[in-house]
């Protein structure tokens, strides 16, 4: 994946209004990976590059898209940005400027986006990859 930041002398800047949406994957070579969505899922890449990091993911959920429960390796910090989201979790709805974060490797979900989407920073620790319940785990790459 690549960043979509402009880094100088170590520090980067970006405006995700100013960035083009990506998929975490091709859809054309990695199938199995959409079929835990109920549509693919936008993305952006903030970071200086997937190896270095800082690994910031802004997430663009249409309205009551669904991703299926998964994990992650590192923790994952959740920002809403925009519109609301539910992790199914008993934990209710996050709403603009609601912040969530899980441990790596805790199991939650599914996402499920409100009836106006959702937009969200996803901040992880490391370089995510994301392991989805009883299936494959998916590394995401450069």
């Amino acid at each position: 994946m690549e960043s979509q930041a402009k880094v100088s002398g170590g520090i980067g800047r970006s405006r995700i209004d100013d960035n083009e949406w990506t998929l975490f994957a091709d859809p054309g070579t990695d199938p199995a990976f959409f079929a835990h969505m109920s549509v693919p899922i936008p993305v952006q890449f903030l970071g200086e590059s997937w190896e270095k990091g800082p690994w910031i993911v802004p997430n663009k959920f249409p309205p009551n898209a669904r991703a299926d429960a998964h994990a992650h390796n590192f923790d994952p910090i959740y920002y809403i940005i925009k519109g609301s989201m539910t992790f199914n979790d008993g934990s209710g709805w996050y709403r603009e400027g609601d912040l969530r974060w899980a441990r790596a490797n805790v199991e939650y979900g599914p996402e499920e986006a409100g009836p106006d989407g959702c937009t969200f920073l996803l901040v992880s620790a490391g370089p995510m990859n994301i392991q989805w319940a009883g299936a494959e785990t998916h590394s995401v790459t450069a």
